[in-house]
């Protein structure tokens, strides 16, 4: 008689056709995905892109062309955060401070809506994503410049560090700033006062 975990992965398996979910996490009732394979062919799939795409594609129907003259017109996601917010709570966008693209409704100008190289739908490399638009930030040493004069690491180097507060999340500029609000100035994490060195390093 087989152990039980050996026979995790059939009971896995049974588990996911019983949810509708495919190998790979696409939903296997999506239709959409039957065209629209590559949308999310990459290891970081939006949840609601793999059940399905009308969500936010809203005249999109599946079997229908929906991409010439004449075709029922594809919705398309805008800079507006409405789409976005049909599911994300927008209290978790709202604070004393809040980052000028989330303010703005800029959502995609961060994250792609389907699928993403990188965690959270983020559309570059974390730390180069922030140094893009902060590029002044790069250009001198960043809060202490220590004895090496070098300042803090941003995080986009090659090497990437282990976040020291959130384990298993990269070390950059997520790891002290909030990418969204905060109830402190430069969408800081924490109080001011208390982001001293000690919060991560043990002197």
């Amino acid at each position: 008689m087989k152990r039980v975990h050996d026979l995790l992965p059939v009971i896995i398996g049974l588990g996911l056709l019983a949810l509708g979910a495919a190998p790979g996490g696409r939903a296997a009732d999506n239709p959409c995905l039957e065209c629209h394979a590559k949308v999310v062919d990459k290891p970081v799939v939006h949840a609601a892109t793999e059940r399905s795409c009308t969500k936010c594609h809203r005249d999109a129907k599946a079997g229908v062309a929906h991409d010439g003259p004449g075709n029922p017109p594809l919705a398309k996601l805008d800079d507006s955060p409405k789409r976005c917010l049909t599911c994300h709570d927008e209290a978790e966008f709202a604070g004393k401070f809040t980052h000028a693209p989330v303010a703005e409704g800029k959502c995609l100008g961060c994250h792609d809506p389907h699928a993403s190289d990188y965690p959270g739908l983020l559309k570059a490399k974390p730390a180069t994503l922030c140094l893009d638009c902060h590029e002044s930030v790069k250009k001198g040493p960043h809060m202490v410049s220590g004895f090496s004069r070098r300042g803090h690491p941003l995080g986009d180097g090659d090497t990437q560090a282990e976040d020291p507060l959130r384990p298993g999340n990269p070390f950059y500029c997520v790891a002290c700033h909030e990418p969204h609000r905060s109830e402190f100035r430069s969408l800081l994490r924490w109080d001011p006062a208390q982001m001293t060195c000690q919060k991560c390093h043990q002197m």
